[in-house]
Parts: C-alpha cells; sequence; structure tokens
C-alpha cells in the first residue's frame, strides 16, 4: 500500500539514455565503477540509469544514502544484484530479510561481541608468522593470492576450528566458480533460470553443491565434538528469546556468508594496501616507523591496536580508494520519495563507495593516497555516509571490527619483516564483483626490511 509522500521533482532523475533491451549495461562495461563516477560527477547526488528492466537511481548524497539505509530501511529490501547471490549465501544475514533477518542478527551478535573477537588476535598473529615462514627474499608472489590464502586460513580457524589446508582449497575454488558465474548473471540482460540444464548453468550447480557439502561435514564434524572458542560454536549454543536454536541449514547459511566476508574483504584490503605503499614510498617509510618504535619486530597484540594510528589511517585510506565492497543496493517496497523524487515500487537504489569515497567535497585530492588525511579526527567531522566502507544502518557488517584488527595485524606482522617490488609488467586493473579484486592479480617481489 502506498504511503502518504510529498514529490517535488516530476519524472525520473535525470541520467544517460540507454537502449530498449538492455538499458545502460553497455555503457556500463566491465569497469561499472566509473561509469556511476561519471553519473554522479554528470548528473548530480540523485541519477537514474536502468540494467535490464530494473530502474536504478544512483545516490551519492550522504543525507540521501543515511535516508535509504536508516530512516526509510524498512520499506526497502535488498537489490535484484544482491539476490543474485542467494543460491550460495542462502538466508544468511546477507541475503536475508525483515524479522527473520532481526532475528538472526539479534541471535549472532554476541558471536561478534569485543572480548571474544579480540580472543582471536592471537590465531591471526600465529598464523601470519606461519605463511611468513614459507616466503624467501627474492621470491615472486601475488600478493592477491596469498593473502586470500591466509585470511582463508584465518577465517576457517576462527569460524569452524579447522586447520586443514585441503579443505579450504576445495572451498576456495568452488567460491570463485561460483562468484564468477553470478556476477555475469547480475550483468546479463537476459537471464536463463538456473534449473535449466546449460553448460554454465550444471558447473555453477555443481560449485554450489560442493561448498554446501563441505560447510555441511565442517558442521556435522563440530557437533560431534566438544564446542570451543571459534565462531561455530557460539553460532550453535545461540538462542532465540523462544530457546530456538538455528538449523543445521541456517548454520551453513550463515557459515558460508561470514566464510565469506572473513577472508575475501580483509585479503582485498591487505592487497590494495600493499599496492598503494609500494607507489608511496615516504607513506610506507611512516608506517615502518611506527613498527619499530611501538612493536620493536615483534607481531603486534590486541592492546597494541590503538598504538598504532598510522597503521590504521593506512588501512582507512586504502579502503576509502579500494573498498572491498564498492556499492549497496536497496530495492523499494512501497511508493517512497528520495531528493525530491518519486522512487516506484519495485525501483533499486544504489549507493557506491567508490564513488561517495571520491567526493572532493569532503575528501581533498580525492584520487591521491593521503593516509594523513586521518589522523586529525576527520572520522568524526563526516558526514555519516561519505565513508562508509562496512556499510551502515542497522545493517552493518557485523565482522568490521574482526576484519580491522585482522588487517591491522596482518599489515603490521607482515610489514616488519618484508617489502614489495611491483612486478615491472604488472598490468593493475580492478575486477568489480561483489567485491573488487585486482582484474591480473598483485604480481611482486619479496624483498627482506
Amino acid at each position: 500500500m502506498s504511503r502518504s509522500i510529498t514529490i517535488a521533482k516530476a519524472g525520473l532523475p535525470p541520467g544517460p539514455k540507454g537502449t530498449l533491451i538492455g538499458g545502460n549495461i553497455a555503457q556500463m562495461g566491465p569497469r561499472r565503477v566509473d561509469f556511476f563516477l561519471d553519473l554522479a560527477q554528470t548528473y548530480g547526488p540523485v541519477a537514474s540509469f536502468r540494467v535490464g528492466r530494473w530502474r536504478v537511481f544512483l545516490v551519492s548524497d550522504p543525507e540521501l544514502i543515511q535516508q535509504v539505509l536508516v530512516t526509510d530501511a524498512r520499506h526497502y529490501i535488498k537489490h535484484f544484484g544482491a539476490r543474485t547471490f542467494k543460491p550460495i549465501l542462502g538466508n544468511g544475514l546477507v541475503t536475508s530479510e525483515g524479522d527473520f533477518w532481526l532475528s538472526q542478527r539479534r541471535m549472532m551478535q554476541p558471536s561478534f561481541l569485543k572480548a571474544l573477537v579480540l580472543s582471536y588476535a592471537p590465531i591471526m598473529a600465529e598464523l601470519t608468522a606461519a605463511m611468513l615462514a614459507q616466503w624467501a627474499p627474492g621470491k615472486a608472489v601475488d600478493l592477491e593470492f596469498e593473502f586470500s590464502g591466509l585470511t582463508s586460513a584465518i577465517a576457517l580457524k576462527t569460524l569452524f576450528g579447522l586447520d586443514d589446508h585441503g579443505d579450504r582449497a576445495k572451498v576456495d575454488a568452488s567460491l570463485i566458480e561460483t562468484f564468477d558465474s553470478l556476477t555475469a548473471r547480475v550483468d546479463a540482460a537476459i537471464r536463463l533460470p538456473l534449473w535449466m540444464p546449460t553448460p554454465t548453468n550444471l558447473r555453477l550447480r555443481r560449485a554450489i553443491a560442493n561448498v554446501k557439502a563441505l560447510v555441511d561435514g565442517f558442521i556435522a564434524q563440530k557437533r560431534s565434538r566438544p564446542l570451543a572458542n571459534d565462531l561455530l560454536s557460539t553460532m550453535i549454543t545461540a538462542q532465540r528469546e523462544d530457546g530456538s536454536r538455528m538449523s543445521d541449514r541456517q548454520l551453513r547459511d550463515e557459515a558460508v556468508t561470514l566464510y565469506l566476508a572473513g577472508y575475501e574483504t580483509t585479503a582485498l584490503t591487505l592487497t590494495w594496501s600493499w599496492y598503494l605503499l609500494s607507489q608511496h614510498p615516504e607513506a610506507e617509510r611512516k608506517l615502518v616507523d611506527e613498527w619499530r618504535r611501538v612493536l620493536g619486530g615483534r607481531s603486534p597484540n590486541a592492546e597494541d591496536l590503538t598504538a598504532l594510528p598510522y597503521t590504521s589511517a593506512v588501512i582507512n585510506e586504502a579502503m576509502r580508494l579500494y573498498p572491498p565492497v564498492y556499492a549497496i543496493g536497496r530495492e523499494a517496497m512501497t511508493e517512497l520519495e528520495l531528493g525530491g523524487y518519486r522512487v516506484k515500487r519495485g525501483y533499486t537504489i544504489l549507493m557506491s563507495q567508490w564513488v561517495s569515497h571520491r567526493d572532493p567535497k569532503y575528501f581533498p585530492e580525492p584520487e591521491r593516497f593521503l593516509p594523513e588525511r586521518w589522523l586529525d579526527g576527520l572520522a568524526a567531522r563526516l558526514p555519516k555516509f561519505a565513508y562508509y566502507p562496512f556499510g551502515g544502518g542497522q545493517r552493518l557488517c557485523i565482522g568490521s571490527h574482526f576484519a580491522t584488527m585482522e588487517a591491522m595485524i596482518v599489515l603490521a606482522t607482515v610489514g616488519q619483516k618484508y617489502k614489495f617490488t611491483l612486478a615491472p609488467d604488472a598490468v593493475i586493473d580492478i575486477k568489480p564483483q561483489i567485491t573488487m579484486p585486482p582484474k591480473f592479480g598483485m604480481p611482486a617481489t619479496l624483498e627482506l626490511r
């Protein structure tokens, strides 16, 4: 049922013309973030375009973003792009909605209390040291591959309490295939139903089945043993107000969601941080000076983090320029108003961190890597949704503190021993999916500090 709203502006927001069937899909291209940025710079804080049959408003004003994610949040659900990933994420926190989502969020929140998250710091440092033991000066590495392996191991240990590298490799391979296929479905003007036995669909269904079978095995293994200090144990024992607990299927959906969120986004933050540092030796020098002064060569612990402001600033700046998740979408469930325009039911509102984090109004010289901008209280002065790498509102990423601590511990542990020289023939580009990995990896050579 429509709500009583006041519309000040007739028609759609300004935006580029598209084709009859595909809309603006062809204009978006593989580097869709450039399309979003150009859209905002050309047409203003509310712009309009079309992806196939879906009408999309791109919103870049912090107050309007807050209206969508906070004020009117109950009138929106996740958009069509996010829902495309339900075959692998199921009914986990990222894709579930309404009262069920709220019940799950409340039940899982204790698993991410500060004391429990801080208890994982030694695991993060230990597994980082194990990775470093496999490295040697002069070795050629792909930073994305190395950090994905590390954060995947950390996620496997802290989530499931497992150390099996073989299982991790199987999960990761199937997840990569799944997300490549599902991302292609988001971009397609015409999408065939998953039940149709096309070669692509069959490969996708096999990959999804592999992930689910492996995670089901982890859960069964966990239930057969005494519970321990890991996230899955806390989720198994978590109860709703009526005393009910999660089914194995729901545990699997939440575990897959947390595993993905728990390794890929942090791996990308580390990868892009080192890329930026390799291009800005002065910032790297300041970082190393801080580590020598505070840590003196040892791995950081949870208590050290507040004494590492420049390390925190580097990570903040890396997530500003290369946000691990570069866009958030919501679909209107009823008729709404936004920026003076009518938002019809079914319209999608897109908010892009890639765009917002490059607004010169809040970030002078927005394309410049400048960690110092975070050292004088900038975060407290910014509007709430000028910088939001972990989303916002009630659906703020539940693992944001975990991810930030992990990135700081790994960056400092690795950086005190090694520096990286980017391969001279490296081609650095982005590959926007649900996250933003480097398109061709991040080839570099290890050098002792």
